[in-house]
C-alpha cells in the first residue's frame, strides 16, 4: 500500500492518471474513498489524481497530537515534495502547482495551503467548505460539543452513529442506500483523535485567521454548496464567494453537505469543465 513519510507521519495516498495534477482532499471523519465517484472520470478526463487520507483518518498514521491547519497544509505540501510535483520557483505561477479540490474539512485544508504556498496552486475547487476562523453559529458549535461529548462516553463508533450520521449534513446520502452504507463504513472506522478526554487540544496553538487572508488567493476558485445545506455553510460559501477574487459560486440543487456523493452526475461535469478551463484545456 503506498505511504508516504510526511511532516512525521505516514500518509496514505493513491496517485493515477496522467496530466495535470488534481488533488482531491476529503472532510472529517472521511477519507480518499469518499472520492470514488470522482477519480476515474477525472482520469478520463486527462488529469493525474492524487487522493490521500488527512492524518487521522483513513490509513494514515493516527498521531497522538498535531492536529492543526498548520500541519494539514505541512502534510499537504510535503505529500506533493515526495510525489516529485516540483515545488515552484518564487516568481514562476503555475509552475508545478497543482487544483486542489477540498470538501468540507478538506476545503479548509485546501484554503491554508493556499494561503501558505500561493504559488503551488492552480485552482481551488471548495465543496461545502469549512473555513479556518470563522464563527460558527451556536447551534452548530454545541452539536460539534455534544458529538465531543458522546465520544469520550460511549466511544467515537457509537457516538458517531448515533450523533454525526444522523446529522443533516447526510440527508441527500441517505436517499442512497448502498452509498450510505459506505460511507457509514468510512465513519464508523474513523478513531476521533482530537476528541479523546486526554487530547487538551495544541498548547499555545493560535487558529489561523484565514478570512482575513481571502482577498490574498488569486487562483480562480469555484465555491459549490448544496442547496439544502445549513446556514452555517452557505455563509462560508457567500464569505469566500465575495472575498476571494476569482472566485464564482454555484449551488447545486436538491443537495445537502455531500454533494460529490449525492450526485456525482452533476457535481463530476461541473468540475471537469472548471479544471479544463483553468488548465487551458477547455
Amino acid at each position: 500500500m503506498p505511504h508516504a513519510y510526511t511532516n512525521g507521519i505516514a500518509t496514505f495516498y493513491e496517485d493515477s492518471g496522467d496530466g495535470p495534477v488534481v488533488v482531491l482532499i476529503h472532510g472529517h471523519s472521511a477519507d480518499l474513498r469518499t472520492w470514488k465517484y470522482q477519480a476515474d472520470d477525472l482520469v478520463e478526463a486527462g488529469f493525474r489524481v492524487v487522493r490521500y487520507d488527512v492524518r487521522g483518518h483513513g490509513r494514515s498514521h493516527v498521531p497522538l497530537q498535531g492536529y492543526t491547519w498548520d500541519n494539514y497544509s505541512v502534510d499537504l505540501a510535503e505529500l506533493l515534495d515526495y510525489l516529485n510535483i516540483a515545488r515552484p520557483a518564487t516568481g514562476a505561477p503555475g509552475v508545478g502547482a497543482v487544483h486542489i479540490v477540498g470538501a468540507s474539512m478538506g476545503g479548509a485544508i485546501a484554503l491554508k495551503f493556499a494561503v501558505d504556498h500561493p504559488f503551488r496552486v492552480s485552482s481551488l475547487t471548495l465543496v461545502d467548505s469549512a473555513l479556518p476562523g470563522f464563527t460558527y453559529s451556536s447551534e452548530f458549535s454545541e452539536e460539534l460539543e455534544a458529538l465531543v461529548a458522546a465520544v469520550q462516553t460511549e466511544g467515537a463508533p457509537k457516538a458517531f452513529d448515533r450523533l454525526w450520521l444522523n446529522h443533516s449534513f447526510f440527508e441527500g446520502v441517505r436517499r442512497h442506500p448502498d452509498r450510505f452504507a459506505e460511507l457509514r463504513e468510512i465513519v464508523l472506522a474513523y478513531q476521533a483523535p482530537e476528541y479523546r478526554a486526554d487530547y487538551g487540544g495544541e498548547p499555545g496553538y493560535v487558529q489561523p485567521d484565514i478570512p482575513s487572508q481571502l482577498h490574498s488567493i488569486q487562483a480562480p476558485a469555484l465555491v459549490i454548496i448544496g442547496e439544502h445545506d445549513i446556514e452555517d455553510f452557505h455563509l462560508i460559501a457567500e464569505v469566500l464567494a465575495g472575498t476571494m477574487p476569482s472566485a464564482r459560486k454555484v449551488v447545486l440543487e436538491d443537495c445537502w453537505h455531500l454533494p460529490n456523493i449525492e450526485k456525482p452526475e452533476v457535481f463530476n461535469p461541473l468540475l471537469i469543465d472548471f479544471l479544463r478551463a483553468t488548465a487551458g484545456r477547455a
